[in-house]
């Protein structure tokens, strides 16, 4: 597990999950018996009640304040800025790196997106400020950038991101100095249920069905 380098590029094999599990939809605009509506979080689509976008989704009617989709014979009535599935949409930083606030059990903690780590990591310091009692967890050796650190292997009851909310996450806490570890790294033990769509410096993050 590293320290906080992204290894974005991995997320490259993951964006192909998407195409597999329907068309995602969100409403960005609504008018009468309009909509414009964000497609698998990469085309925009205008479309007029009745009207079929490409990638199957159909605009069955719209009112000023709510869109009624059809995506795989399945009817969602939405509002502005909602979407068929939770979603969390990030914006990459002057460095690159997709950073969020997470809640861990219901506590805000500032998160940062880490393909390369494989489950979601914190701090002593963070745990304790969030409740975890680590302490009761499988004991464990964790290879870090600044040499091997004792960790511990638990279980997080729930950790949320924007819409997209998970339960029983795994997690592991690494005792190093806070400054090491400002960020909670939100690994693949979060990241592998998700799809991952990426737009210039845009990442949107969506619960698979």
């Amino acid at each position: 597990m590293r320290r906080l380098p992204l290894a974005l590029a991995a997320a490259a094999f993951l964006l192909g999950a998407g195409a597999q599990a329907g068309p995602h939809v969100m409403v960005m605009s609504l008018g009468v018996d309009r909509a414009e509506l964000l497609v698998n979080g990469t085309a925009v689509r205008s479309l007029r009640g009745g009207q079929t976008s490409p990638e199957g989704v159909t605009l069955v009617e719209a009112t000023r304040t709510a869109a009624v989709v059809e995506v795989e014979g399945r009817r969602y009535t939405l509002g502005l800025g909602q979407a068929t599935a939770a979603t969390a949409v990030l914006k990459a930083d002057r460095q690159g790196h997709f950073s969020a606030t997470a809640y861990i059990n219901g506590v805000a903690a500032p998160a940062v997106v880490d393909t390369g780590a494989t489950g979601v990591a914190l701090s002593a310091d963070t745990a304790r400020r969030i409740g975890i009692d680590y302490l009761r967890g499988q004991p464990m050796k964790v290879a870090t950038a600044g040499g091997q650190r004792s960790g511990w292997r638990v279980n997080l009851a729930s950790v949320r991101v924007g819409e997209v909310a998970l339960a029983n996450v795994d997690g592991v806490v690494l005792d190093v100095p806070p400054g090491d570890l400002p960020l909670v790294l939100l690994g693949m033990s979060f990241l592998g249920y998700l799809e991952m769509q990426r737009v210039g410096d845009t990442l949107t993050l969506t619960k698979r069905r």
